[in-house]
């Protein structure tokens, strides 16, 4: 798939997975696999060769744990195949750092995937980074 847009949005989506469910995947995949990889998809250049490999890698040792799709960086290629991604809204919180496409949106005063969108709602920490999410929109 090269370096374009389409291959960097679906290893974007991939490490997305692996924030939300980075605790389920840890306990599932091997040790020495996760200490290197995660390190790397952690802390590297979301740009790098490296970066890549290591989601790669993540990837391949989820489905040989029996995730069905590993991280979801397998695509049919074609029209329509590619993930679909998240229904835009006003308001929200992104990743931090950049290193994956998740986003948490905020629903309209109701508790949502990221809290509530009223005064002192409580911003959701990144699942990699530990750190708190970035709020976009209005």
């Amino acid at each position: 798939m090269g370096d374009g847009a389409k291959a960097r949005r679906v290893y974007e989506d991939a490490v997305e997975y692996l924030c939300r469910n980075v605790d389920a995947i840890r306990e599932v995949i091997d040790p020495g696999v996760w200490a290197v990889s995660f390190t790397v998809v952690r802390d590297g250049d979301p740009t790098a060769d490296a970066w890549r490999d290591a989601v790669r890698a993540l990837h391949n040792a989820a489905e040989a744990a029996g995730i069905p799709g590993g991280l979801g960086l397998r695509s049919t290629m074609g029209v329509g195949d590619w993930p679909a991604g998240p229904t835009p809204r006003s308001a929200g919180w992104v990743c931090p750092t950049g290193r994956c496409a998740r986003v948490d949106l905020r629903e309209g005063g109701e508790s949502g995937a990221g809290g509530t969108a009223g005064a002192g709602t409580e911003t959701p920490a990144c699942a990699l980074t530990v750190r708190p999410m970035r709020p976009v929109g209005g």
